[in-house]
C-alpha cells in the first residue's frame, strides 16, 4: 500500500472534534459529536480534504474504534501506547484508510493520523477491479477540436480517443459538465468515452473539461450483480451512496451541473437519487441530465428526477441496443426482442464503432452507414429494413 495525508503543517497538536470545530472545516459529525474525541491537526485536515461521502465512511471507522478502542487495533501493527492502527474494512476486500490512534492516561481515544491508499486512486492496468470510486478530472488536449457528429473511420475514432486526458482524483466537482460511466469501462476508456458522449449530449456547450464520477468495472459477473442490486429497492449500493453524497454536495455549493450517464451510470444514477431522496433534504433544481444508452427503466428515472427538481433530457437509445430495450425494459415488444438479439453479439464484440451501444447514438441513417463503412452490409441491411418499416411512423 502507498498511503499519502494532508501533511503535518502543525505537528501532533491536539483538540477536541467537536460541533464548532467541525463546522469550521466542513465536516459533519452530526452522529459522533456527543462523543468524546481528540484529534491532531494534520488528522483533522486529511478528513476536511476528502468529499462528503468519504468524510462520512472515515467517522463511521473513527466511531468503531472509539467504541472498540481494542479490539479495532489491527494485530499487526504490534499496538503499544504510542500509535496503533486501525485498517478499515470498506469495502469488500479492499481498504482505502488507515487509522492512526492511541489511547492516552484517561482511557481516551485520540486520532494521530488518517493516511489514505493512493495506489486505488490511478488507473490500474494490471487489475481493473483495484480501481476505487472516484471523482476524476478529465480535459481536452490543448488545441483539439475534434467532434463526434457522424459516421467515422477507425483512425478518427483513435483521433477522438487521445485528445481526451485523464487528469487527477478530485474530491469534488469543480466544472459545469460530470459524467458516470457503463459497465466494463476501466478508468482511461472510461475518460475518453464519457468525453465523447457528453459533446454530443451538450453540442452547443463546446465542452474542454468535464468532471468524471467514475464506475470501475469488475468484470462481466459483477458488473452485472451490482446493476442488479441498485435496481432492487431498498438499500444501494457504495456507488449509488458515493454519488448521491456528490450530488448533495453540489447541490450546496450552488453550482450548475450538466450530467451525462451512459449505460449502467443510468442505473447508478437512478439508485443515487432514490438513496438522496431517502437519506438528504433539498431539491437538485441547479442540476440536469442526460442519459444515454440507458441501462435503467426510463419511466422510474424520470420520475425520481421530476420529483427532486431536476431538468431530465430526452434520452438517446439505439433501437438496435439490448441495454435499454432488454435490460432497461424499455422496450420488450417482439420486434425489439428479435433486433436486439441480432444485434447483441456487436454490442459484446471489440469493434466500438459497431456496436449500437458503445459510442452515443447519432440516429438510425447514420448507424447504417457507419455498419457500411465498417463492411457490415447484412446488418446495414438489416438497419434499412426498419428504416422502410418505421417510415410512416
Amino acid at each position: 500500500m502507498t498511503w499519502m495525508h494532508a501533511g503535518k503543517t502543525q505537528g501532533f497538536d491536539y483538540t477536541p472534534l467537536n460541533h464548532n470545530l467541525a463546522h469550521e472545516h466542513g465536516i459533519n459529525i452530526a452522529f459522533i459529536q456527543n462523543q468524546n474525541i481528540q484529534i491532531s491537526h494534520q488528522a483533522l485536515l486529511m478528513l476536511a480534504s476528502l468529499n462528503y461521502y468519504d468524510q462520512q465512511q472515515v467517522l463511521k471507522e473513527i466511531h468503531f474504534v472509539v467504541k472498540n478502542p481494542h479490539t479495532a487495533c489491527d494485530p499487526s501493527s504490534k499496538p503499544s501506547l504510542r500509535k496503533r492502527l486501525y485498517r478499515t474494512q470498506y469495502p469488500f476486500e479492499h481498504y482505502h484508510y488507515l487509522i492512526e490512534y492511541k489511547i492516552n492516561s484517561n482511557n481516551q481515544v485520540v486520532i494521530n493520523d488518517i493516511y489514505f491508499d493512493r495506489s486505488l486512486v490511478r488507473a490500474n492496468d494490471g487489475n481493473h477491479s483495484n480501481e476505487r470510486t472516484a471523482l476524476w478530472s478529465v480535459s481536452r488536449a490543448p488545441g483539439t477540436n475534434s467532434v463526434y457528429d457522424g459516421a467515422i473511420s477507425k483512425e478518427k475514432l483513435g483521433v477522438l480517443q487521445r485528445e481526451w486526458r485523464l487528469g487527477n482524483a478530485v474530491s469534488q466537482i469543480h466544472t459545469e459538465h460530470a459524467a458516470v460511466n457503463g459497465m466494463l469501462n476501466e478508468l482511461n476508456k472510461a475518460a475518453w468515452l464519457m468525453g465523447v458522449h457528453s459533446q454530443v449530449a451538450y453540442p452547443d456547450d463546446d465542452i474542454k473539461s468535464y468532471t468524471l464520477f467514475h464506475n470501475p468495472t469488475d468484470q462481466t459477473m459483477i458488473d452485472l450483480i451490482e446493476s442488479g442490486f441498485d435496481k432492487r429497492r431498498g438499500k444501494k449500493s457504495h456507488n449509488a451512496q458515493h454519488l448521491a453524497a456528490v450530488l448533495k454536495q453540489r447541490q450546496m455549493q450552488g453550482k450548475p451541473t450538466k450530467w451525462l450517464v451512459h449505460s449502467q451510470g443510468a442505473i447508478i444514477f437512478c439508485a443515487a437519487l432514490e438513496h438522496y431522496s431517502s437519506h438528504y433534504t433539498g431539491l437538485l433544481t441547479n442540476q440536469e441530465i442526460t442519459i444515454h444508452g440507458s441501462g435503467a427503466y426510463m419511466p422510474r428515472i424520470n420520475s425520481i428526477a421530476h420529483a427532486l427538481g431536476m431538468k431530465i433530457h430526452k434520452e438517446k437509445n439505439n433501437p438496435f441496443d439490448a441495454v435499454p430495450n432488454i435490460a432497461g425494459s424499455n422496450d420488450l415488444s417482439g420486434s425489439s426482442l428479435k433486433r436486439s438479439l441480432r444485434f447483441f453479439g456487436l454490442i459484446i464484440g471489440d469493434e466500438p464503432l459497431a456496436s449500437p451501444h458503445t459510442l452515443p447514438y447519432l440516429g438510425v441513417e447514420t448507424y447504417k452507414t457507419q455498419l457500411q463503412m465498417l463492411g457490415y452490409d447484412k446488418k446495414a441491411a438489416q438497419v434499412q429494413q426498419y428504416i422502410n418499416e418505421n417510415a410512416n411512423v
